[in-house]
């Protein structure tokens, strides 16, 4: 718990705190204006959050830096930390005379570690955001209590809950799966995207399965022939062979395009010659209107560019005509070497060829069904897995409904004597609604948020409350004076701002006095000075 915070900008510079409810007190007049709320985000601050830096900034504007020294006490042991508004994201953690830098995430851990949070649980802001209400942060809506603002994402509000309940565990090890899953649909789908498996439609995938059974029955029908030369199709379809034949396929399109290419250049060096004229001659046979002077000067044109290139030409024409002899050496050493391995020879070598090849096909169908087959069963188990989380997250939020609303409504049998109507929360897949049933009243509904704070507190590890003066302007007296023992009662702290105590029955002052860890109003300021009016 929290037992102490110090700041030499307040007017009382050491806050000392209870172990359940502890109270803010403001002027029986009701005056405005005099640091109740900056207060509170300060202890808010002391409980690591940031708010304070942009909510309080004219406090800082006009008073300056602002050092918070906080005391803790956990299991009988003080804990001793400093913060400063300068430079927020560092915690001093202080032992004895020895003082050690800490960022606040560190910090944040230390708090969470010691308040007991669960394995699986929310972070330490994640717990206490939506549920410190003070002005400025704009989380005290009663129609959207558990916003932490206006606009905050169902998205992140439902795993919060899940969280705060302790349900996500299951929830997070089914993700895990999915996470995992999700992987491998990746891995697939890179594979199909850079071509090194064929992804198959269903249609697609009914054509593999008949052309596999072709396959089949040529590779078994050559394998019937090629016995009948007393060799072992066993022999031939091994991998070594498959590599030979594949690395020959290769070659073979090498050979061609080197062909085609050394094609282009005999042609290129070529014009300009009597074939040309020949041509000329035979073109004017169809053509007979065909200008003469027109087709001499593109013979011309491409004799000249010929000429200037012809020594270039004449080199790569050598280039390529090598490699051709080389190409075609590496193609018959591997013939060689299919023939050894084979010991066929004056056997069929094509036939043995036409084995290998319906062997890679075969192998090449077989593996785009197998990852066709793979696919299904990966996107299959995605579908399951997505199915398992979305039933799980319901059962988890039906049965966390269930609890606030039976707690929801015990703390508002406290609160109203009456027979009231009770508040009751729906918690859906996309989004949450809170009804205030055919009560509509204004001091109803923040009654209402006040009893499903308690239901928070009472039913999850959430640490802390901390309720502002807005949260209590529209309940009625009588009702706030209930909530106020229901406060003291609870066995975590609340740390709450009240104004005009005069107001409530002598009982409910007594407690607010006792509970009391600084007044304040016109005269007594929290930060000492007003910057509220034009000097």
């Amino acid at each position: 718990m929290l037992k102490e915070l110090r700041c030499n900008k307040l007017i009382k510079e050491k806050l000392e705190f209870k172990d359940s409810l502890n109270t803010l007190i403001g002027a029986n007049d009701g005056t405005n204006s005099i640091g109740k709320s900056s207060v509170l985000m300060l202890i808010d601050f002391a409980f690591s959050g940031d708010d304070f830096i942009d909510i309080c900034s004219d406090v800082i504007d006009n008073v300056g830096i602002l050092t918070v020294e906080m005391d803790f006490i956990f299991e009988g042991v003080k804990y001793s930390f400093s913060r400063n508004t300068n430079d927020y994201k560092v915690v001093q953690f202080i032992s004895g005379k020895e003082t050690v830098e800490k960022t606040i995430d560190e910090y944040r851990y230390f708090l969470k570690k010691h308040y007991c949070f669960p394995e699986d649980s929310t972070s330490f802001r994640g717990a206490v955001n939506p549920f410190t209400r003070v002005w400025g942060k704009d989380n005290y809506n009663p129609n959207r209590p558990l916003n932490s603002f206006p606009n905050e994402p169902y998205l992140k509000i439902k795993p919060n809950i899940l969280k705060l309940f302790s349900f996500y565990g299951d929830v997070k090890n089914l993700e895990k799966e999915k996470t995992l899953t999700e992987g491998k649909k990746k891995i697939l789908k890179g594979a199909f995207n850079e071509g090194y498996i064929k992804s198959l439609t269903k249609p697609e995938k009914k054509k593999c399965e008949k052309r596999l059974l072709e396959v089949e029955a040529d590779i078994e029908s050559i394998k019937g022939s090629i016995e009948t030369y007393a060799i072992s199709s066993q022999q031939i379809v091994n991998d070594e062979n498959l590599k030979l034949k594949s690395k020959k396929d290769a070659l073979l399109s090498s050979l061609r395009l080197i062909k085609n290419r050394l094609k282009r250049i005999e042609d290129n060096l070529s014009y300009g010659s009597s074939v040309n004229k020949k041509n000329f001659e035979k073109l004017k046979t169809y053509f007979p209107n065909v200008d003469d002077s027109k087709l001499a000067k593109v013979d011309l044109f491409h004799s000249g560019v010929t000429k200037i290139l012809k020594a270039e030409l004449r080199e790569e024409k050598e280039i390529l005509e090598e490699r051709i002899t080389v190409l075609e050496a590496d193609i018959a050493l591997i013939d060689i070497e299919l023939t050894k391995s084979l010991g066929i020879v004056d056997k069929p070598l094509g036939l043995v060829d036409k084995l290998l090849e319906l062997s890679i096909e075969d192998k090449e169908l077989r593996d785009q069904l197998r990852f066709r087959d793979v696919k299904d069963v990966v996107d299959s188990q995605a579908t399951k897995l997505s199915k398992l989380i979305t039933e799980k997250v319901s059962d988890s939020l039906k049965s966390i409904e269930v609890t606030l609303n039976l707690t929801m409504s015990e703390y508002i049998g406290r609160y109203y004597t009456d027979n009231p109507v009770h508040p009751e929360i729906n918690l859906f897949e996309t989004n949450y609604n809170f009804s205030h049933a055919n009560d509509s009243g204004t001091g109803k509904a923040y009654a209402n948020m006040v009893a499903m704070d308690m239901s928070f507190l009472e039913k999850t590890y959430l640490p802390i409350l901390i309720h502002d003066l807005i949260v209590f302007s529209n309940i009625e007296d009588h009702a706030t004076e209930e909530i106020i023992k229901v406060y003291c009662s609870a066995k975590k702290q609340s740390f709450i701002a009240l104004d005009k105590v005069k107001r409530f029955n002598i009982t409910t002052q007594k407690i607010i006095n006792e509970r009391k860890f600084i007044s304040l109003d016109s005269k007594n300021l929290a930060f000492k000075e007003s910057w509220k009016k034009i000097k």
